[in-house]
C-alpha cells in the first residue's frame, strides 16, 4: 500500500489526532525513531516505545497495512538508502551545546551507562555465552571491525591473543582485505563489529565467510543488521548516542566480556601462552 518512507510518515503525522492514546504512543515513537523502526522487530519496537506488541499491530491494521512487516518495510528502504547524515548531526550537536554544555555532557553520561547496561543486560547472556563457546571451540578466529568498530575489534584481537594463538585481525592494510580471509572454512569464526552505516566491505566479508562455511558472531545493533543475516550468533548491542557519532563504548564492553568468558573455558593452555608472552614482553622491554 505506503511503500514509500515519506508517505508513510505523512500517514502517520495526519492519523496521529484520531488515534486512541496507547496508538498515539506508538505511532510517535515511529515519527521520532525511524532508524530504530527499520532496524527492530516488532516486539523490539514495542519494547523501545513503552506498549504491548499488540499495540503495534494494530497500528499496522488501524493505518491499513496488512502487518507489521508491511508498515516496516518503508523504514528498511530508508535506512538502505541513507546516507551516514554526520554534517547534520554535528551541527545538531552544536546547537545543543549552546543551550547548554553540562546538560549535554549529562545527557552523554545518562547515554553511555544505557548503552552498558543494555548490551551487558542478563538478556545477552545466554548468546554471548553461547557466542564465546563457538570462538573457543573454532580452529581460526577471524576478527573484523571497519572504520570506528576498528577499535573494539583491536581490542578483542590484542587481548586474545595474549591467551590464544589462534585470532587473526582482519583489516584493510596494504589493499589485501580479500588474502586475510582466502584460507577461512568450516570449523573457523568470524567475529565481526558492524553498525550503521554499514561498511560495504564488512558485510561483503561477512557473506564469503558464511558461504565459505564459517561461523559468523555479530556484534551489531539489530537482528535486521546486514551483518547478522548469516549470523550464528548475533549480540545485540546499544549504540546510542547525544553526540553526532554513535557509541562504541556497549560494543567494547561486549568485547570485554566475551575475552573474560574465553579466558574461564580456555583451561591451563591459555596460562601457558600467556607467560610465554609476557616473557617476550619483558625480553623487549614493551612496558616501562
Amino acid at each position: 500500500m505506503h511503500s514509500r518512507y515519506p508517505e508513510t510518515i505523512r500517514l502517520l503525522i495526519d492519523s496521529y489526532p484520531k488515534l486512541t492514546p496507547e496508538l498515539q504512543k506508538a505511532a510517535r515513537f515511529m515519527v521520532d525513531h525511524p532508524e530504530e523502526v527499520g532496524l527492530n522487530s516488532m516486539r523490539g519496537v514495542a519494547r523501545e516505545a513503552g506498549v504491548k506488541p499488540a499495540t503495534i499491530t494494530r497500528l499496522a491494521k488501524t493505518l491499513g497495512f496488512s502487518d507489521y512487516e508491511s508498515l516496516r518495510e518503508p523504514f528498511r528502504q530508508r535506512l538502505r538508502a541513507a546516507s551516514p547524515d554526520f554534517a547534520r548531526k554535528l551541527q545538531r550537536v552544536q546547537h545543543l551545546g549552546q543551550s547548554g554544555e553540562k546538560a549535554l555532557f549529562d545527557d552523554l553520561r545518562t547515554q553511555e551507562i544505557a548503552n552498558i547496561n543494555g548490551s551487558l543486560s542478563d538478556a545477552n547472556y545466554a548468546v554471548m555465552d553461547a557466542a564465546a563457546q563457538t570462538i573457543h571451540d573454532s580452529r581460526r578466529v577471524y576478527v573484523l571491525g571497519m572504520r570506528g568498530a576498528h577499535a573494539p575489534a583491536f581490542l578483542f584481537h590484542y587481548a586474545y591473543q595474549l591467551f590464544q594463538d589462534k585470532s587473526q585481525l582482519v583489516d584493510a592494510a596494504a589493499g589485501i582485505f580479500a588474502d586475510q580471509l582466502r584460507g577461512i572454512g568450516a570449523g573457523d569464526c568470524l567475529l565481526v563489529i558492524s553498525f550503521p552505516p554499514y561498511t560495504r566491505l564488512t558485510i561483503d566479508a561477512v557473506e564469503y565467510a558464511a558461504d565459505a562455511g564459517a561461523d559468523i558472531v555479530a556484534v551489531t545493533d539489530s537482528i535486521a543488521s546486514p551483518a547478522a543475516n548469516a549470523a550464528a550468533h548475533t549480540i545485540v548491542t546499544r549504540n546510542q548516542s547525544p553526540s553526532f557519532y554513535h557509541s562504541f563504548t556497549g560494543a567494547l564492553a561486549v568485547t570485554q566480556a566475551l575475552v573474560t568468558m574465553l579466558v574461564t573455558k580456555a583451561g591451563g593452555d591459555a596460562v601457558k601462552i600467556a607467560e610465554d608472552a609476557e616473557k617476550q614482553l619483558s625480553r623487549i622491554s614493551a612496558y616501562w
